[in-house]
């Protein structure tokens, strides 16, 4: 059963994930004490510069690999020279990726000085070290899942998710390690994990090299560098835009706000771990039926998403009042913004599928610099007088932007029999959740806003399966 095989996966694929955001969820408070808004801004700040760096070195590859492992016209005894082609050009990037980074630190270093920020340069080599670690775990999880090895898949993600939070606890709030610190241990952990992920996937290691199929996957893959990078910037401007028209602090206000809406992101994230090597399999095993299951699947994963998203908003206010120092308080209204801009953002696995099944991967950059110049005009106006909230704005229009361009190109290049009618009121549900969640915004715990709240949630959640086409849902069988 595809839909059972999907949530399996998810579920799976997630668990370890969840497992993790748990340990961070408890220990983020813990560290939220030892460390000033300063510094978590200053994180934010260093993780998007990083991002930037691993958007080139990453060249698309992991996609590439996605979109060829179970290709009909690529043959099994073909899998292991494009995985290990695939890794052999990661690791070459990386390298040179690495190099740039070091040769720029005199410049970031004096950047750092000047903005006063809780720094040094141990800092700021451990995060790059952290980000070419990842990519390279990256891209042998993906693998694993290529290979639908859900369960050391979770091995390999509990335990390097499980081991960074430990080991930050012990050098932020023991050893007083401050930021330097934090970002030590996430690359010390990034680095361990390696050699396990890389005997996981050994099957597929091989020293038969194929130029060809380098290329191959370079002109794929290539054109979501900018698509990454206008991905980054609508994903980052924000941080930088509040930190230059706000604050630092205002910044970090964000960041919180954002941490927390990440626990609905780690369920989009779950999502498409087990979606992605499912979604090419279902096209080639079942030619006839596939459109209707991925049009099905969308729908699916916007009511799930939105009582999961919708739930956390509902309840933002009351999450940071229980959970946060007083000076976080106004991270409420932007995490309930941020949830829904994640709810959108999820289904952009979904309304991306027609582009990506044509090879058309020039529109993603198109599309994704279109939409990052929207963020930035939205920002531009929204920050100065909004602050993180204003950014919150920008960033959930700018989802939107992206998720309803990618369907209206797939309907162009790729039409799926989308129930749009199902879709709309669907989304409506979405907009009244919205709107609870903002007007009845919390700043203290009154239990009678509490039970209408869940009232509330509950109405959604009976209102959203039964928009559902529960009797329709194909259940076509995984070989």
């Amino acid at each position: 059963m595809i839909f059972r095989q999907l949530a399996k996966d998810t579920a799976i694929y997630g668990g370890a994930d969840f497992a993790g955001k748990i340990v961070s969820f408890i220990s983020f408070p813990i560290i939220a004490a030892v460390l000033s808004p300063l510094a978590f801004g200053t994180l934010e700040l260093i993780g998007t510069s990083t991002t930037l760096l691993g958007l080139f070195m990453n060249c698309g590859l992991n996609n590439a690999i996605h979109r060829y492992y179970w290709d009909q016209d690529t043959p099994e005894n073909q899998r292991p020279t494009l995985v290990s082609s695939g890794l052999t050009a990661q690791i070459v990037f990386g390298l040179a990726t690495l190099g740039l980074g070091l040769s720029l630190l005199p410049w970031a270093l004096q950047q750092v000085h000047q903005a006063s920020l809780p720094l040094s340069w141990v800092g700021l080599v451990a995060a790059l070290l952290f980000m070419v670690a990842s990519q390279w775990l990256q891209f042998n999880l993906d693998v694993l899942r290529l290979h639908f090895a859900a369960v050391q898949f979770l091995i390999v993600t509990f335990l390097s998710r499980i081991c960074s939070v430990l080991l930050a606890l012990l050098v932020v709030v023991k050893w007083h390690g401050g930021v330097d610190g934090l970002l030590m241990a996430q690359a010390v952990v990034a680095f361990a994990a390696l050699p396990l992920a890389l005997w996981m996937v050994r099957k597929d290691i091989t020293l038969a090299i194929d130029p060809v199929w380098v290329r191959e996957l370079v002109h794929f893959g290539y054109p979501f560098i900018f698509a990454s990078l206008g991905y980054w910037l609508f994903g980052s401007m924000d941080r930088w835009m509040l930190a230059s028209m706000s604050s630092v602090t205002e910044t970090g206000i964000y960041s919180v706000a954002f941490r927390f809406a990440s626990m609905v992101l780690f369920i989009s994230t779950a999502f498409g771990q087990a979606w992605s090597p499912i979604a090419i399999k279902v096209r080639t095993d079942h030619p006839a039926q596939y459109r209707t299951i991925y049009a099905q699947t969308l729908l699916l994963l916007l009511a799930i998403m939105l009582v999961i998203g919708g739930g956390l908003s509902l309840f933002a206010g009351e999450i940071i009042v229980v959970l946060m120092p007083p000076e976080y308080a106004h991270s409420a209204l932007p995490l309930a913004i941020l949830c829904f801009g994640i709810v959108l953002q999820s289904t952009q696995q979904i309304t991306a599928i027609g582009i990506a099944l044509e090879k058309k991967t020039s529109l993603f950059a198109n599309l994704t610099w279109l939409t990052a110049g929207i963020n930035l005009a939205l920002n531009w106006v929204w920050i100065p007088q909004y602050g993180a909230a204003g950014a919150a704005w920008a960033t959930a229009i700018s989802y939107f932007t992206l998720t309803g361009s990618y369907l209206l190109f797939t309907q162009r290049l790729h039409p799926l029999p989308i129930q749009w009618g199902r879709l709309v009121l669907l989304t409506m549900v979405g907009v009244a959740i919205a709107v609870v969640s903002l007007y009845f915004l919390a700043s203290a715990i009154i239990w009678t806003t509490i039970v209408f709240k869940l009232m509330m949630l509950l109405t959604s959640t009976v209102l959203l399966w039964m928009l559902l086409p529960t009797k329709t849902l194909s259940y076509g069988g995984m070989p």
